[in-house]
């Protein structure tokens, strides 16, 4: 019995196990970092031993640990060091430059002032800052001012002249510089790619990122995530020996698969770091490929893509692309096209990240490329007011139409994309069954899916996409013990009371990482 004790046994559960051979249990037992075996309360005995720890989780849910399929770690340990200025916070541009304002006077003269979240959408005025309403609140201190999305920043004039951005500067490929209607002049606005801002931008120095790791990793743990895969179309090979660094010091416990940018392919070769190079703490997953149309432009456009991809492709690499709109996916849709011609792959899993839109004309033909998609169900709650207020009611079901893609047997695996939107697995569950806006509207009702249908995206479909789902994913024998206790079973309550289950233990490998108790 000494060498088949368990050192963990959690009992008195109600256990989803997502297994279809043994799919319910009230017992979970646990030896090193694996799960040794599942039954029910009766079968203690077969896995206790005198110095195994036990945990009545008195009728509580336990779930595999939920895997957040696009999210982006680093940037959002940063954003929980930047002045928070999201919708919660702020109502107008006021009350932006108030707290810009408050963190500049307690730097040091020349400091950067960084700020992140806002949406223009739900402030009062409509429209972001612009530079000069920055210098008000920041004049000897240059300033950021990062959209919620990520993909557009505002910056004062100092941080303009730091950067070298002029009247005479050129729009950047893929990028954008807002600018005066009359003089020419920047206003301050950024948006899409621009390396000035990408490089000129000082990062935060390795302390303030470790704190912002830190403080990151304890809100994936409160939210019962238990692997990450880490989806910036920056990732390059100082990304990783970052990521590597924070593994090796014991500060980032989840599990990480990092999807490499595009840019850094030939770097990633040439350090021999190829598709599923690591381990189950850490791996390389696929190659990044950001699809534009943000500006007016398509970035990058279809010959140029089909080369990046094909040179991915190629290599053995999973593709990741980013699709946010009905010509994006097309283009996309028919880059798979082209390199599945040229080097057939049976099993690719190649992925849609995001596939907000997807017209129901361009479903078979998405199914016909084996790929995955790999969305955000949480959108449509954090910004469904928005959706409808731009979105013709009858392209509803356009948006984000989970039901349409398991019928058309597409895989999918859900994410936050954090820092976007909060990194609850439970909040996009909620989204993903109801399709309820944060007002309670219902956008395209029909497009909703049975909770264990959402359930098994944050599970065995995350870890399917980054071909993981040997390991991860199922409460089974021999797989990693990832797993989370909830205060209720989400696949039983009413609909409405998903967003509000907590969770009260994530456990990785076996440990106890967050507790609010059982």
């Amino acid at each position: 019995m000494a060498n088949t004790a368990a050192d963990l046994i959690l009992y008195n559960a109600r256990v989803i196990t997502l297994d279809d051979n043994q799919p319910e249990a009230e017992l979970v037992a646990i030896k090193d970092n694996k799960i040794l075996g599942i039954g029910g309360n009766d079968s203690l005995w077969l896995f206790q031993g005198a110095r195994t720890r036990l945990i009545n989780c008195k009728g509580k849910t336990i779930i595999p640990g939920f895997n957040d399929a696009h999210c982006h770690p680093l940037s959002f340990a940063a954003t929980l060091l930047y002045v928070d200025c999201s919708p919660v916070v702020t109502k107008n541009i006021s009350e932006i430059q108030a707290l810009i304002r408050q963190k500049a006077e307690k730097l040091p003269k020349g400091k950067w002032v960084r700020a992140a979240q806002y949406d223009e959408y739900y402030l009062t005025d409509k429209r972001p800052p612009n530079r000069w309403e920055l210098d008000e609140a920041s004049p000897n201190h240059p300033a950021i001012l990062v959209h919620r999305s990520g993909n557009i920043c505002v910056l004062n004039s100092l941080a303009l002249s730091l950067l070298n951005i002029a009247r005479d500067t050129p729009n950047p490929q893929g990028g954008y510089i807002g600018r005066e209607k009359d003089t020419g002049e920047p206003d301050g606005l950024i948006a899409g790619r621009n390396e000035q801002v990408e490089k000129g931008v000082p990062p935060l120095d390795e302390e303030e990122i470790e704190q912002g790791v830190r403080l990151a990793v304890q809100e994936y743990l409160s939210y019962g995530i238990t692997s990450l895969q880490d989806t910036s179309w920056t990732n390059d090979l100082h990304h990783w020996k970052t990521l590597r660094l924070f593994k090796e010091r014991g500060i980032l416990p989840l599990r990480v698969s990092m999807l490499a940018g595009s840019d850094a392919l030939e770097e990633f070769k040439n350090s021999g770091l190829l598709m599923g190079c690591g381990n189950n703490q850490l791996r390389i997953g696929g190659v990044k490929i950001a699809l534009d149309e943000s500006t007016g432009c398509p970035h990058p456009p279809q010959e140029e893509l089909n080369h990046h991809a094909f040179k991915a492709h190629k290599a053995g690499f999973q593709l990741a692309l980013h699709v946010n709109d009905v010509h994006t996916l097309q283009t996309a849709l028919a880059s798979l096209d082209f390199v599945l011609r040229q080097i057939p792959r049976p099993d690719h899993r190649h992925r849609l990240e995001h596939c907000a839109v997807c017209p129901p004309g361009l479903l078979r033909r998405l199914k016909t490329t084996g790929a995955i998609v790999v969305t955000q169900p949480p959108f449509l709650y954090y910004h469904g007011e928005n959706y409808i207020k731009t979105v013709s009611p009858d392209k509803f079901n356009w948006l984000y139409p989970l039901r349409s893609f398991h019928r058309q047997g597409i895989k999918v695996a859900a994410s936050s994309d954090s820092p976007m939107v909060p990194c609850s697995p439970l909040a996009g569950i909620y989204a993903a069954v109801t399709r309820k806006v944060k007002t309670g509207q219902a956008l395209a009702p029909q497009e909703g899916l049975s909770p264990l249908e959402a359930l098994r995206m944050y599970t065995i479909q995350a870890a399917y996409v980054s071909f993981e789902e040997t390991a991860k994913g199922t409460i089974s024998p021999g797989k990693l013990a990832d797993l989370v206790v909830l205060s209720a079973d989400p696949t039983q309550v009413a609909p409405e009371e998903v967003k509000e289950i907590k969770v009260m233990l994530t456990i990785i490998d076996g440990k106890v990482e967050w507790e609010r108790g059982v």
